[in-house]
């Protein structure tokens, strides 16, 4: 089973899809080596949110709804990364899926602000 980026939503509630983060959370799967639930979904998601951000500067807010997930977790989650970036193996990792993930980036964000 792949890692989703979209749980199922609430009853009648759809979430927006969005093929870059789709193609971060496949990646992440493909990084921790997920095939079903636990610790490794958690860390995989994790890794999927942070490259959907910094990367694709995609905000909190469509994080949040793409997800299913709180701001609070997803800021967790992205201090979670940076951390583990103190790590060189990990984030020499970080910098092969940066550079697979970069040409899907949003050229502007909301309103024609530049994604960080």
């Amino acid at each position: 089973m792949m890692l989703s980026p979209h749980p199922s939503p609430p009853q009648g509630l759809a979430r927006p899809r969005d093929a870059g983060i789709d193609v971060a959370a496949a990646l992440a799967a493909w990084v921790a080596g997920v095939d079903r639930g636990g610790a490794q979904v958690a860390a995989a998601r994790q890794l999927a949110i942070y490259l959907a951000h910094v990367v694709l500067g995609h905000d909190l807010s469509r994080l949040s709804a793409a997800f299913g997930r709180d701001r609070a977790t997803l800021r967790h989650a992205l201090r979670r990364i940076e951390d583990e970036r103190d790590a060189p193996a990990f984030d020499r990792q970080l910098i092969g899926l940066e550079a697979i993930l970069l040409p899907l980036r949003r050229e502007s964000g909301p309103c024609g602000t530049t994604p960080r």
